[in-house]
């Protein structure tokens, strides 16, 4: 399980850059084509839009296996280590469920959303609504595998 959602990470951090790196060159493109030929291409915020909520739900999933997203702390450092590794337990089993409903609904909503085009290009929005159900299963499966690890660390001090 360690190498699957290592190699998993490895692939999604260099994916999010890429993504990123798109978003920052079609925008630079749209900025140069505009000021400097007068020309405006339509399709540009459309794909725009789309690398960017791709980058940003890959990248969410990244931060997560690293634990690197906003943390509120606080609270969970006031306990001793035992009880903070149980809590965080806990945490996680809610943020299964969570994630669980979090694909089953942007499932439906990126179903609903193939039936209807960019603006300007003949292209499904559900693509891009199909990156929050895709980033979903992919923490789903770090979320089990964060489980697993606390759930060995647990039977490994007893």
């Amino acid at each position: 399980m360690d190498r699957i959602c290592n190699g998993m990470h490895w692939f999604l951090r260099r994916l999010s850059g890429v993504l990123f790196a798109g978003v920052f060159l079609v925008t630079v493109l749209n900025i140069s084509l505009r000021n400097l030929g007068g020309v405006t291409w339509l399709w540009i915020p459309g794909v725009s839009r789309l690398l960017f909520i791709w980058a940003v739900f890959m990248g969410t999933a990244v931060l997560y296996k690293t634990n690197d997203h906003l943390i509120m702390d606080f609270f969970l450092n006031r306990f001793s280590p035992e009880r903070r590794q149980r809590l965080e337990l806990v945490i996680n089993i809610v943020f299964l469920a969570f994630l669980v409903l979090f694909v089953a609904y942007g499932l439906s909503i990126a179903k609903v959303r193939m039936r209807i085009s960019f603006e300007t290009w003949k292209f499904p929005t559900g693509v891009a609504y199909l990156a929050a159900p895709v980033s979903g299963l992919i923490m789903i499966i770090f979320c089990i595998d964060k489980i697993r690890v606390y759930a060995e660390e647990h039977r490994r001090r007893r």
